[in-house]
């Protein structure tokens, strides 16, 4: 509870199976998407009662689940999912999460963001650098651009207008990334 910032105070909690790495939340504030590493996978948990959250469901991905955000619409979950890259879940039914498609990066998948329109997947990939997924199609997900950073790309956000990637790599700090042309991402 941050009700009051000077004071926090627990107000529940959950303990999962393997070991929480990312979280993100619907966008009614109901259901908690924890990247719950390489024995728990995708776990998605019921915060509506905060005091006493429940789990609703999840699905064991295949790699080491690092990294979630969810479509807009909430349909789909996208787990950065380390030697197994990019995992596209759909969580239409939080009960019974379903692979819906892949993409196997060259990386290591750490940390991944979307873009606003939903189209592409930005995946920091550790030893790739940023990799750029078009996911128009989630079940035929297509690499289309990447740039290799000067260190290991662990987490990755974006500017509000898009047009900015920026990346935290470790070693070499931030990287800035001009992603107007996915295709053809530049070191900013």
């Amino acid at each position: 509870d941050v009700s009051n910032v000077a004071s926090p105070t627990l107000a529940g909690n959950l303990d999962t199976s393997g070991t929480a790495r990312g979280v993100t939340l619907s966008s009614d504030g109901g259901y908690a998407f924890v990247a719950d590493g390489s024995s728990g996978g995708l776990q998605i948990i019921d915060v509506s009662n905060v005091a006493s959250p429940t789990l609703a469901g999840n699905l064991d991905t295949s790699g080491t689940a690092y990294g979630v955000t969810l479509s807009s619409d909430g349909q789909y979950a996208f787990v950065a999912d380390f030697f197994s890259g990019l995992q596209i879940i759909d969580v239409s039914n939080v009960s019974s999460p379903t692979l819906a498609g892949n993409l196997d990066t060259s990386g290591f998948a750490y940390g991944v963001t979307l873009s606003s329109d939903g189209q592409y997947a930005f995946v920091a990939d550790f030893f790739s650098g940023l990799q750029i997924i078009d996911v128009s199609n989630v079940s035929s997900p297509t690499l289309a651009g990447n740039l290799d950073t000067s260190g290991f790309a662990y987490g990755v956000t974006l500017s509000s207008d898009g047009q900015y990637a920026f990346v935290a790599d470790t070693s070499s700090g931030l990287q800035i990334i001009d992603v107007s042309n996915v295709a053809s991402p530049t070191l900013a």
